[in-house]
């Protein structure tokens, strides 16, 4: 991955590597979803604070680059069935804490040239 890989072709190649693209088209069926929270859940589980669906053009490590996370909070990406995404995010309780609460938007990156985070 690089800094001009898109969040479709990521989902793509590690659907591939692990052998869950048997079929073209498969890895429509899944979306890339950029998850904030901390460690500490029951038996050390991650706690999910919010989700975001990666769009297929976004550029994730960018992401990863120019939006940190709040103390105490971490990042990860994590590929989910697109459908199940739809469900959580699209319900009329959006807004709770771990279920696709507003994200900052996305930085729009022009394909080629280097990238420069916003003045906060």
């Amino acid at each position: 991955a690089t800094p001009r890989s898109t969040a479709r072709q990521l989902v793509r190649e590690a659907l591939e590597r692990y052998g869950l693209a048997a079929e073209e088209g498969t890895w429509g069926e899944y979306v890339l979803c950029d998850v904030v929270g901390r460690p500490g859940g029951p038996g050390g589980a991650w706690q999910v604070e919010h989700l975001r669906p990666v769009g297929d053009g976004e550029r994730p490590l960018v992401l990863q680059d120019v939006w940190k996370p709040k103390t105490g909070c971490s990042r990860r990406f994590e590929i989910r069935r697109r459908q199940e995404v739809e469900r959580v995010c699209g319900g009329e309780d959006a807004e709770t804490p771990g279920e696709c609460p507003p994200a900052p938007p996305s930085p729009r990156v022009p394909s080629p040239g280097p990238v420069t985070p916003p003045h906060i």
